[in-house]
């Protein structure tokens, strides 16, 4: 498991895990789609499988940027 601390991203809204799932799936990425995300408290998880751990940061490094996320929790397998 990995995780990212976003600083300086202190707003939370409603829906923020929908954000999330939304930057997934405009990704180049077509496998980084199948990723489920989930959030409590700004704290954003990840998870699912992918075949890379290249495809791993790519997904975590697309959420980070969510308004409202403080915490990103990367709990994809890679396999």
């Amino acid at each position: 498991m990995y995780a990212l601390t976003v600083h300086n991203n202190p707003a939370v809204f409603p829906g923020i895990a929908d954000a999330a799932m939304k930057c997934l799936q405009d990704s180049p990425y077509y496998a980084v789609r199948t990723v489920l995300c989930e959030c409590d408290n700004g704290i954003l998880f990840l998870r699912g499988r992918l075949s890379s751990f290249h495809q791993k940061q790519v997904a975590q490094e697309a959420v980070a940027r969510v308004k409202g996320v403080t915490q990103v929790i990367n709990e994809i397998a890679v396999g």
